[in-house]
């Protein structure tokens, strides 16, 4: 199981965020890369809730969320993801950080086709989906907000003596 993280800090509400995430079927408004999506059945919000969705460069992705917290996140599953990608699931969490917001999303995955599949990963994927969770985190800001912007990109707010690190903080397991 692979899992990536991306977080970033900005100056956007919490409620701002959620907002945008909450309007699950519409992700094609502000996602890069997705031409189109659309909720799949009844369901707006919550758990249960499907949406189906075409990528730009054709393939179609289809998830349910596993997770709800009003104002604070989302999890969901993909199924149908990308091949050779299997078992992927994503984490969208936001929390308010000094007068800022704190995004984090989380994507976990398995590669399937054996070594040709853990080559796949090595070469392509991983790097592909790191690029995408952080324009999706840059998009989100964008939209979620006319004045919304990385906060300090150098620092991070709420560290004594405001050490510098980079805005976009990459976790790998």
């Amino acid at each position: 199981m692979h899992k990536l993280e991306q977080e970033m800090v900005a100056r956007v509400s919490p409620s701002a965020v959620w907002r945008v995430l909450e309007q699950f079927g519409d992700v094609c408004q502000w996602a890069p890369g997705m031409h189109s999506s659309s909720l799949s059945g009844e369901q707006a919000s919550g758990v249960g809730t499907r949406r189906a969705m075409r990528h730009r460069w054709g393939f179609r992705i289809e998830e349910e969320v596993t997770r709800w917290t009003d104002g604070q996140g989302m999890s969901f599953v993909l199924l149908k993801a990308p091949f050779p990608m299997q078992n992927v699931h994503e984490t969208w969490d936001i929390e308010a950080l000094n007068g800022t917001t704190r995004i984090v999303t989380t994507v976990t995955y398995e590669m399937g086709v054996g070594v040709f599949g853990a080559l796949l990963d090595q070469l392509f994927v991983r790097s592909i989906v790191e690029r995408e969770m952080r324009r999706g985190l840059q998009a989100l800001i964008a939209f979620a907000g006319e004045d919304a912007s990385p906060a300090k990109p150098d620092y991070y707010p709420g560290i004594p003596g405001d050490q510098p690190i980079n805005h976009f903080n990459t976790r790998e397991d």
